[in-house]
C-alpha cells in the first residue's frame, strides 16, 4: 500500500510497501491544503492500481533509479505473466548487438532508440505493443515537414527509423514467447534520392573562385569522386606516386578510423595528369609546415583530421554561394565524377569500380537522366541516321 508523509521540511512524501520492500519518493510539493489534495488523489488511484496488480512504478515515478529495484520484484513474483518493458529490452538488444556494426552506425541506431523509439514505446511492454501504435507513430514521422513545406523525413529514414523496432520485436516475440505483432508490416517505398551533379563548366566555376589552400582537395574529389570518410581518411602511406595509384583502404567517420563502407570500396584509383599535379602541391604545402607528423593528408589548421561538417558549413556551401550556382549537397562532388566520366566515354565497368560499386547497374540507374546531355548521346544521332535515309 502507499501512503502520504510529510517530511521535516515540510515536504509531501511518498512512501510504499510493495512486495515485502519499502519505496519512498520525495516530492518537491510543499504540504499546502491544495497540494495535499492533489497527492491523496493520486494515492486513491496508486492504491486501487496496487489492489488490481496493475501498478506500474515507472507510470509515477519515471525517473527514479528505483524502478529497476520494482520490476525486478515484479518479475520475480509474476515470471509467468510479466513482459519486460520496451525501453529494457531495447537496450539490452542494443548492448547484444552492437559488436557487429561499425562505430558510426552504431551512432545512428543509439540516436534512433533514444530520439524517436524509447521515448514513445519506452513505458510499454513488449508484449502489449501493436501494429497500429507503430502505424499511428510512422504516419506521424511521415508527415513531419520543414519551415518550406517540404517533408522532413524522407520515406528511407523514417525505414531506418523504425528498423530497430522491428529487430527488437522480432527477438522479443522469440525469447519471450509470445505472438509477434508485426506480421503485416511493410516499410514504406522509398524515393529515388535526386542527384544534382556539376558540368564541367560549373565544376571550372567552382574551382575558380574556391580558397587556394583548398582548390586541390577538391580537384580530388571532383576527379576521383572519393566520398568524404574516405578523403579525410587517407593517409601519406595510400598515396602511391611510382605506379600513380590512390589507395583506399579506411574511412574516417565520428573521429574514428574504420574499414571501408564495403568490401569493393577498397579499392586503387588511377592518377590521371591533371591530379598527379594536384597531389604533389599537396605534398610540396604539407612539407612547408612545420611539425608536421600527421598521417593524414588532409588536416586543419590544429593538425587534425578534417570534419565533415567543417567542410560542408566552412567550405562547400560559402564557394557555391560565390559561385553563384545552385545549392547542392557536398556528396553532388561523387555524383559529379561519374557524370564526367561517362561524358569522356570511359568504360562504365572502370568508373564503376572507381566509384568502389558492385556492378554497373547504379551507375546507369543513378546518373542515366544526366549521362544522355552529359555525353551527347541524346538521341540526335539516330535522328540523324533516318534524315540520312529520308526517312
Amino acid at each position: 500500500m502507499a501512503h502520504i508523509r510529510i517530511r521535516p521540511n515540510g515536504r509531501i512524501q511518498l512512501d510504499l510497501h510493495l512486495y515485502g520492500r519499502r519505496f519512498r519518493e520525495g516530492t518537491k510539493l510543499m504540504a499546502t491544503a491544495k497540494n495535499l489534495a492533489k497527492a491523496k488523489s493520486t494515492l486513491k488511484q496508486m492504491n486501487a492500481e496496487i489492489d488490481l496488480e496493475t501498478f506500474q512504478y515507472r507510470d509515477y515515478f519515471p525517473h527514479s533509479k528505483k524502478v529497476a529495484i520494482f520490476e525486478a520484484l515484479q518479475r520475480k513474483k509474476h515470471p509467468d505473466r510479466l513482459f519486460p518493458f520496451f525501453d529494457n529490452f531495447a537496450n539490452e538488444w542494443f548492448e547484444r548487438q552492437k559488436s557487429k556494426w561499425k562505430p558510426s552506425y552504431q551512432g545512428t541506431v543509439r540516436l534512433n532508440l533514444d530520439r524517436y523509439l524509447i521515448p514513445i514505446f519506452g513505458n510499454t511492454l513488449v508484449s502489449e505493443l501493436t501494429l497500429s501504435q507503430v502505424d499511428f507513430f510512422r504516419q506521424g514521422l511521415v508527415e513531419r515537414v520543414k519551415n518550406d513545406g517540404s517533408k522532413k523525413l524522407s520515406n528511407r529514414r523514417v525505414n531506418n527509423i523504425l528498423w530497430p523496432l522491428v529487430a527488437i520485436m522480432s527477438l522479443a516475440a522469440e525469447e519471450c514467447k509470445f505472438d509477434y505483432p508485426f506480421r503485416r508490416y511493410k516499410s514504406l517505398k522509398e524515393e529515388r534520392a535526386d542527384s544534382h551533379p556539376m558540368t564541367v563548366d560549373e565544376v571550372q566555376c567552382f574551382l575558380s573562385v574556391v580558397s587556394s589552400e583548398w582548390r586541390d582537395y577538391f580537384i580530388l574529389r571532383f576527379w576521383t569522386g572519393m566520398r568524404s570518410c574516405e578523403v579525410h581518411g587517407l593517409y601519406w602511406e595510400h598515396l602511391d606516386f611510382d605506379h600513380r595509384l590512390i589507395r583506399i583502404r579506411q574511412n574516417y567517420v565520428n573521429g574514428e578510423i574504420g574499414d571501408v563502407k564495403t568490401p569493393k570500396s577498397r579499392r586503387d584509383l588511377k592518377m590521371c595528369d591533371s591530379l598527379y599535379d594536384a597531389l604533389q602541391r599537396i605534398v610540396a604545402k604539407a612539407e612547408e609546415k612545420p611539425n608536421n607528423d600527421s598521417p593524414f593528408v588532409f588536416t586543419n589548421d590544429k593538425g587534425l583530421p578534417l570534419d565533415t561538417h567543417f567542410i560542408g558549413q566552412k567550405l562547400w556551401y560559402p564557394t557555391l554561394k560565390k559561385a553563384g550556382l545552385k545549392r547542392r549537397r557536398p556528396y553532388e562532388t561523387r555524383h559529379t565524377a561519374a557524370v564526367l566520366h561517362i561524358a569522356a566515354h570511359e568504360n562504365p565497368l572502370y568508373i564503376s569500380q572507381m566509384l568502389g560499386h558492385s556492378d554497373t547497374r547504379l551507375l546507369f540507374d543513378v546518373y542515366a537522366p544526366y549521362v544522355a546531355n552529359a555525353s551527347r548521346l541524346d538521341g540526335s544521332a539516330f535522328d540523324e541516321l533516318m534524315k540520312q535515309q529520308g526517312l
